[in-house]
């Protein structure tokens, strides 16, 4: 349904889902949106599609969805704060987004027994299903793999039978990632199978059947959960378990507490921005201006979390927006929600792939070369560089890897991020920039950039992989040897014109070569007459003729003596030069018996020698 704007109604019972603070509070009045964008959420209770009326709860069944949602506006913040909701999220019910930025401004409630987990919920296809049971709500859906925003067989989707089923067709891409393969399975919110190994090795990947009959975990199952969790790891400051902080794409590309930076953002009650650009399957994610990660959902990649869909089953190009509430203390306020579309004329399109040279050497720097892009005027290009761990035939995986099939490590605690080893997974950044000198760490890794054109937050990239990495030592050695000053002519044998005829107006041509060696930075070859007798004309005795001799080098222009053949701005060696000589003859010249000729002076020279 692109480009349909379409709200959805739940019943009377979804009044209770959103309440408005009480009208003592002052109104909060929301700045103007930023340049290209527009409110999705100002901070208004109802009038527009901005209002607060406009999101609507959703966590398990569509009963209990209706009636479990807890959040209330705050007037006087103009927040979305989300209460004892349960684990859940508001979505905002007037139409799905597909390539498009979204700034959000979110904080910790400053309340004492606030904690600080939720989320953003993106690309998640429609989900009120009105299937009375488990059993009517499956026979509502998709069987396997279905890309539609709209795929459900209810009203609102304008279907009596459910999207039909698909195959994803993955071309492959430069790095670390899988060959180019067909995948199949399951709708992504329902149990069944794909055609892959899951996290215990085993094929086929069985998911679980938690969003049979849930719209929250449809959420989560078929879109992608950009985390909230803004927490060390272990004790210390905002302690939590989880080692999945905010950022994180979760499952697929998940961020450690040092990587995620959360340490700068302990603090309740303080706002904090986030800004999540959709582009075809590529996510970019910032925190405060500052970019945080980046994942291409389009790569076949399993969950680490055993029992969810692959990304193979969330290829949706567009999808409904939601605010993650996650139950028990977790409190996370957000508001200020704005949204820019990108129209397709203003996304960056790769035409020539990029590439990485450089040979492959420890200390020897690669270069990853942009290739060649269409772009709109402005966009701007940035260069990420990635360590992974290769991903072998031999691995189960092979075609589908998770985040820690790439990487996997662990690292001592240290105090600034909590109390707990950090975690690592996933391809590694290890530099930025066009350039990069691989270390000691990158032997038997695979190493690859990629290349990013961002068009004012229209951000693509492309990857290029680089040569293996290998152990080398440098050592400085010398070889040379030296040339002699030299200026060597040669000249052909000499050039003749034939006879010529008295009476006769013509043009007479002869020809002779010279052989240029030359060592200096410059040089010129040069003919004159050096006789004083009639310079410049060809003599018989005391006679010399009327018109002075021209000459010219290769196909230059004829010119009187003297002349200059041909000019070099480097070295030459053997350079052969056609010189050429013409004679003029008038029909009144007086011609003497005998031969007419000059003894010419051929000059090489240089003032760089």
């Amino acid at each position: 349904m692109p480009g349909k704007r379409r709200r959805v109604l739940v019943g009377c019972a979804a009044l209770f889902a959103l309440a408005a603070a009480p009208t003592a509070q002052a109104q909060y009045t929301a700045p103007p949106p930023d340049p290209g964008f527009h409110y999705i959420f100002d901070g208004t209770a109802t009038g527009s599609d901005a209002s607060f009326d406009k999101w609507t709860f959703a966590s398990g069944t569509a009963a209990q969805s209706a009636t479990q949602g807890r959040a209330t506006l705050d007037t006087a913040a103009g927040a979305f704060r989300v209460g004892a909701s349960p684990f859940g999220s508001y979505w905002y019910t007037p139409q799905p987004f597909g390539n498009v930025v979204f700034r959000i401004q979110y904080q910790i409630e400053d309340t004492p027994t606030s904690t600080p987990n939720g989320g953003i919920m993106v690309r998640a296809p429609y989900f009120v299903y009105t299937g009375a049971n488990t059993t009517a709500v499956l026979a509502q859906k998709p069987t396997g793999y279905n890309y539609d925003v709209c795929g459900a067989a209810v009203p609102f989707c304008n279907r009596t039978t459910p999207g039909e089923s698909t195959v994803y067709n993955w071309a492959g891409l430069a790095g670390p990632f899988p060959p180019a393969g067909t995948y199949s399975g399951a709708y992504c919110a329902r149990n069944g199978n794909h055609d892959v190994a899951g996290t215990n090795g085993q094929t086929p990947l069985v998911v679980n059947s938690n969003a049979n009959n849930h719209q929250h975990w449809t959420q989560v199952y078929c879109g992608h959960e950009i985390q909230i969790n803004e927490s060390l790891t272990g004790g210390g400051p905002n302690p939590s378990s989880d080692p999945i902080k905010t950022g994180s794409v979760y499952g697929f590309r998940n961020l450690n507490a040092k990587q995620s930076g959360t340490y700068e953002r302990l603090a309740k009650g303080v706002w904090h921005q986030y800004e999540i650009r959709t582009i075809g399957q590529q996510y970019t994610i910032l925190i405060d201006g500052k970019l945080i990660n980046q994942f291409d959902n389009s790569i076949p990649k399993i969950n680490t979390r055993a029992g969810d869909p692959p990304t193979m089953a969330r290829q949706f190009a567009q999808g409904y927006l939601g605010l993650q509430t996650h139950g028990g203390n977790d409190r996370i306020s957000y508001r200020e929600i704005q949204v820019k579309d990108v129209a397709s004329s203003d996304i960056p399109v790769n035409t020539t792939s990029p590439s990485v040279s450089g040979p492959g050497y420890q200390g020897v720097p690669l270069r990853c070369n942009h290739g060649e892009w269409n772009t709109p005027a402005g966009t701007t290009y940035f260069v990420k560089w990635y360590r992974s761990n290769k991903i072998l035939p031999s691995n189960p995986r092979y075609r589908a890897p998770s985040a820690t099939d790439y990487w996997n490590q662990t690292t001592p605690a240290d105090p600034l991020y909590g109390t707990d080893n950090l975690t690592w997974s996933d391809s590694q950044v290890i530099g930025d920039g066009d350039t990069y000198t691989p270390t000691a760490a990158d032997i038997g890794k695979a190493i690859h950039c990629a290349v990013n054109a961002d068009n004012n937050g229209a951000t693509v990239w492309k990857t290029a992989a680089a040569p293996e990495i290998i152990t080398a030592v440098n050592a400085e050695g010398s070889a040379g040897g030296s040339v002699a000053a030299t200026l060597s002519l040669t000249l052909g044998a000499p050039a003749t014109f034939g006879a010529f005829v008295p009476g006769v107006g013509a043009d007479y041509d002869a020809s002779t070569t010279a052989n240029v060696v030359s060592t200096a930075g410059d040089a010129a070859l040069t003919v004159a007459d050096p006789s004083a007798t009639a310079t410049g004309h060809l003599v018989n005795g005391a006679f010399s003729l009327p018109s002075a001799l021209q000459a010219r080098g290769g196909t230059g222009t004829f010119a009187a003596l003297p002349a200059t053949l041909k000019t070099y701005d480097g070295p030459a060696s053997n350079d052969a030069v056609a010189v050429g000589f013409r004679q003029h003859i008038g029909a009144s010249d007086a011609l003497r018996t005998g031969t007419y000729a000059k003894t010419l002076t051929f000059t090489l020279s240089t003032t760089n020698p």
